[in-house]
């Protein structure tokens, strides 16, 4: 992973722009070290921000800009030159961030139904990004950017806990996190986050999103995005539609994910029986079937049944309801 300035990066996305005293005001377990007023070289980078410590002994420090105008989900893709561009290849949105990630975030929202009208109302957007290099007086290199004992699931936990304080602001609309194309309100985040800590388990329906997508008409697929955030790979299902329930295939990617996270070293042409007897090969692909482009791991159920050409990204997409 080569050196850069940010880390991790989380999103509320705002009707309106609060005052640095406002963001202040709601990090009562987080104090503030540190004020930008004016942020810094441009909004793109990074807008007037806040600064907490988090990660003392190496640096580490949360910083919270608010930019004030709406997230630029395009990303002037086609504008190499714009600071908007610039910025993003540095990765001041996000680390592993396509285009369009908030528009597939809002067409793949199953558990807050009302997300893609609400989020149409955000004028602008904080980030909640971690740094080591802030106070940093040497260049950055692939050796010495990150601690040793940098751990990506316990700093996005972390960064839970500042999202939750700031989900206090009365104009946050939501929560987005633009690698895990992951859109929840106030409600869900918290209960969400409040569930996996009573229960110890990493919150990674905050962190990643499952899609589905339709690859014929009787195969679909299912997949995680947003794993990059913890280091290891998304997972991909691809079935047959009316054999299989949606939401044990839900729990199956998470159940994966938890794996990799353990063991993240799966062998191509495995196989392995899931908690309803149905039996998984699994194949690592280098080429993932729908954006944004990344390594996946691949289940296909081993059912005597012949999958579709998965040589190609699918054309049509569609979803269905999954219950909690």
């Amino acid at each position: 992973m080569e050196p850069r300035m940010f880390v991790q990066t989380m999103v509320l996305l705002l009707k309106s722009a609060p005052t640095l005293d406002e963001i202040e005001a709601v990090l009562k377990d987080h104090p503030v070290i540190a004020r930008m007023e004016e942020g810094m070289d441009s909004l793109d980078i990074c807008g007037p921000a806040v600064v907490m410590d988090y990660h003392k002994l190496d640096g580490g420090k949360f910083v919270v800009d608010v930019v004030d105008k709406p997230w630029p989900d395009s990303l002037d893709y086609d504008n190499s030159e714009s600071p908007v561009h610039q910025a993003w290849l540095a990765g001041h949105f996000g680390a592993y961030l396509l285009p369009e990630s908030l528009e597939r975030a809002k067409e793949q929202c199953w558990r807050w139904p009302e997300a893609k009208e609400a989020v149409e109302e955000a004028t602008a957007f904080l980030r909640l990004r971690t740094t080591f290099l802030l106070d940093s007086k040497t260049e950055p290199n692939e050796d010495n950017w990150i601690p040793a004992d940098f751990d990506p699931a316990a700093e996005l936990e972390l960064l839970n806990e500042v999202i939750a304080e700031l989900l206090e602001l009365p104009q946050v609309i939501g929560y987005f996190n633009p690698q895990g194309e992951v859109l929840r309100d106030k409600e869900l985040f918290l209960e969400t986050a409040e569930i996996c800590r009573e229960n110890e388990i990493p919150p990674l329906d905050l962190w990643s999103n499952v899609r589905l997508y339709r690859i014929d008409d009787d195969w679909v697929m299912m997949d995680t995005v947003g794993n990059c955030q913890l280091e290891t790979m998304d997972v991909e299902a691809c079935f047959h539609a009316d054999s299989y329930d949606m939401n044990d295939v839900d729990q199956l990617l998470r159940l994966v994910t938890m794996y990799l996270l353990e063991d993240p070293e799966f062998e191509d042409s495995e196989s392995f029986e899931d908690e309803n007897g149905v039996t998984w090969k699994i194949s690592i692909e280098i080429d993932s079937l729908c954006d944004p482009p990344r390594d996946v791991v691949r289940l296909i159920p081993d059912d005597g049944r012949t999958p579709p050409d998965l040589s190609s990204d699918s054309d049509d997409a569609d979803g269905e309801e999954e219950d909690e």
